[in-house]
């Protein structure tokens, strides 16, 4: 695993910010249509192995002895860390604020694209042998372990594939974050390999009109080649009975979290009572798969994380 630290100011100088967000890349353009797997066939545990993970851990100008929250931005499918901190406004809202970031790059398929082996749903489609869950956290783990880190305090975001992710890494090591955020991507089918988190803050950003990974749920790109997905309101749901929510969730004030639609176009759900943290559903009237790069959004995130 190799790891970079850099200070935030001296990537302004040099105008080489790196973004692999787990938010997509800035651009507003569909990705081409994976080729499925001729087979969905188990890998053998003995054959998978942990890939390296590069990566640059971006440090903000901090006082002598502050520790700073981390967030771990996750791309898309055939994205990668690079494009999404050049197409959003996460880098700059991390420095303003004090967090540190770092957007790892996943391996590339064979068809040349990053991909978050994130289970049977998304998006391993060659079954190449790989661990995400283990690369991902021991990453975590060593990141959290520097002086300029608050361990305690750990966030994954990702967007469409990296969300996929971002909900297996939490339901599978709960123990490693204190919060997710997840656009455009869903839960996992099955929860069977879920631990029992003892905190855990999960927000979930869906735009109603996704045609890559739908609302309502289904196969990717609306095509039965493809693997299936939760829809965006039973992704919450599973995780407010995991938590320990209310089943029924209760609306929010409607949030203006993309500027380029109309309005307060950002529906609220809120699952109250949770025993063990907090989830929220956001649905995007009008958006599509692209979410969560511009301002406000970034501010309006971080606000429920941290609430």
């Amino acid at each position: 695993m190799r790891i970079q630290l850099c200070e935030a100011s001296m990537l302004r100088r040099s105008g080489a910010l790196l973004c692999s967000l787990i938010f997509a890349s800035g651009c507003q353009r569909n990705p081409p249509e994976p080729k499925p797997a001729a087979s969905a066939q188990a890998i053998p545990a003995a054959s998978v192995s942990l890939p390296t993970l590069d990566a640059a851990m971006h440090l903000p100008t901090q006082k002598s002895g502050q520790k700073a929250p981390l967030l771990v931005l996750l791309h898309g499918l055939g994205s990668s860390g690079q494009e999404l901190a050049s197409g959003s406004d996460w880098p700059s809202f991390a420095e303003a604020h004090g967090i540190a970031w770092v957007a790892p790059n996943g391996p590339v398929d064979k068809r040349g694209r990053r991909f978050w082996a994130a289970g049977p749903e998304c998006c391993n489609f060659d079954q190449l042998p790989v661990d995400h869950v283990a690369a991902l956290s021991a990453l975590i783990t060593q990141l959290g372990a520097s002086n300029g880190v608050d361990r305690s305090r750990v966030f994954v975001g990702g967007h469409s594939n990296g969300a996929f992710m971002a909900h297996r890494l939490a339901c599978e090591r709960p123990d490693l974050v204190r919060g997710i955020i997840a656009i455009a991507g869903t839960g996992p089918m099955s929860r069977a390999a879920c631990r029992a988190p003892t905190s855990l803050r999960v927000l979930q950003i869906h735009g109603e009109q996704d045609p890559i990974v739908t609302y309502p749920g289904g196969h990717l790109f609306r095509n039965p080649a493809y693997p299936e997905h939760l829809s965006a309101q039973r992704t919450a749901e599973d995780w407010a009975a995991a938590l320990g929510c209310d089943a029924n969730p209760r609306p929010g004030a409607a949030l203006n979290l993309e500027t380029q639609l109309p309005g307060a176009e950002t529906r609220v759900d809120s699952y109250g009572n949770c025993k063990t943290g907090a989830v929220e559903l956001w649905s995007v009237a009008g958006g599509a798969h692209y979410l969560g790069f511009r301002a406000p959004a970034p501010e309006a995130v971080w606000a429920f994380l941290t609430r």
